[in-house]
């Protein structure tokens, strides 16, 4: 247990090996069984230094005898009252093993609860171009599951195993002073709102509800907007105003996934080894900003291959990407769920073969070991998302929002498959 001026932090923990029990001694397929479960309290201060301070920085102009005149002005606003936050964790497990650790697994299942959480101010315009002050607001839950398990059989010149990890988590806001806004896709304008009762930087948009095939098409429709010709993006009236604005967005999931996971393989025969990794997301949403540049008109960049082949052209050619047209971009291009994709996906991460050479081999060059691998990663991605790479997280465009800006893909340059061929000596 520690102690400072900015609270307690602790931890409690303990297990019961059940498997030493008398009623269990005669189990011969148990190995091992054991029961286990911990409280416990951490403190976060991760974030800039001086951050409880104001910020003067140089080489701001201000005019001074009709001259202009470099100046220093405030950049950062600080916060005197500023705090560590605190995370207190509950969790509980069994691990096991069985038929003489042929069979291992590992459950886990945690509840965390992050108060006083550190956060930017969402000040308004009117308090003018100072970077906003870190305060202490709010609180997350994290809870969920973790199960790790192996396999495996080794005979006397071969054998294998087989493990892999899943992970199920829920994050949800539950307390909150103001609504957070986060990931900008354009100047003034985000794509995820923090707010009680959903995960940290869910996805706040517009739901794209299809083209506009003709003039009766946007008659019986909710009013977008005087400008709105057949072939642009028609927008759900979630309100039921029957008229679509800023009150229409709804909340379409967010980054984090609802499942992780990765599967890990080797296998030995003789000389020859082999190993596999995988790993992959389910549940998980990336808005991919670089199409709202390049497929919604906003910008002269080339369109993609599948805009130019799904593009409305009529009645009945599109019902998922609009007319073309520069003039349409301020409807067409708004932040919706056009651009939101799944970004599920299962990746080979590592693939690896290996020959080990023969020890009268190995004695004749007078060495001790010698073997030849190849290897390759990022060899093959399954994924419905058609960015560059499903596996980014924060772009650098918005790292400083944390996690109220993950999944905002902005052109993120892609994992590099690589392929080697190796060898490895041991004089």
């Amino acid at each position: 247990m520690g102690k400072n001026k900015w609270g307690t932090f602790y931890s409690l923990s303990g297990g019961w090996v059940v498997s030493e029990e008398a009623f269990l001694k005669d189990v011969d397929w148990l190995s091992t069984l054991k029961v286990r479960g911990g409280y416990g309290a951490i403190g976060n201060q991760e974030i800039g230094l001086y951050a409880a301070s104001d910020r003067i920085s140089p080489y701001y102009n201000y005019p001074f005898g009709n001259v202009s005149q470099s100046g220093y002005a405030q950049s950062a606003l600080g916060n005197e009252d500023l705090k560590w936050e605190t995370s207190y964790q509950y969790n509980a497990g069994i691990d096991a093993e069985l038929w003489t650790g042929a069979l291992a697994f590992s459950l886990d299942y945690f509840y965390k609860v992050t108060d006083d959480m550190l956060v930017k101010a969402p000040n308004p315009p009117s308090t003018g171009y100072a970077e906003s002050a870190w305060i202490n607001s709010g609180s997350v839950l994290n809870t969920g599951v973790e199960l790790e398990a192996i396999y495996r059989q080794n005979k006397d010149d071969w054998g294998y195993s087989i493990g892999g990890n899943l992970t199920f988590l829920h994050n949800e806001v539950l307390a909150l002073d103001a609504p957070l806004p986060g990931g900008r896709v354009e100047s003034g304008v985000y794509a995820t709102h923090t707010i009680v009762g959903k995960p940290i930087g869910a996805f706040y948009l517009l739901e794209m509800e299809g083209i506009f095939q003709n003039q009766t098409d946007i008659l019986l429709s909710a009013y977008q907007g005087s400008d709105i010709k057949p072939g642009d993006v028609k927008f759900k009236d979630q309100d039921g105003s029957n008229r679509i604005d800023n009150d229409d967005r709804v909340y379409l999931g967010s980054a984090m996934p609802k499942l992780m996971g990765g599967i890990n393989f080797t296998a030995n025969y003789r000389n020859f080894d082999l190993s596999l990794f995988l790993q992959g997301t389910y549940g998980n949403k990336i808005y991919l900003q670089i199409n709202q540049d390049i497929e919604g008109f906003y910008r002269g960049f080339a369109v993609t291959q599948r805009y130019f082949d799904e593009r409305w052209t009529g009645d009945g050619t599109s019902d998922t990407q609009p007319r073309a047209s520069w003039t349409a971009k301020s409807n067409n291009a708004r932040p919706s769920s056009r651009f939101l994709e799944d970004g599920s996906y299962l990746r080979l991460k590592n693939l690896q073969l290996g020959y080990t050479l023969p020890e009268r081999i190995i004695k004749t060059l007078r060495l001790t070991q010698a073997r030849v691998y190849l290897s390759g990663t990022n060899l093959l991605t399954l994924t419905a998302y058609s960015g560059l790479d499903p596996e980014m997280t924060v772009s650098d465009n918005s790292r400083s929002e944390g996690d109220r800006a993950a999944g905002i893909d902005w052109g993120t340059y892609p994992s590099a498959m690589s392929v080697m061929l190796g060898l490895d000596i041991t004089f």
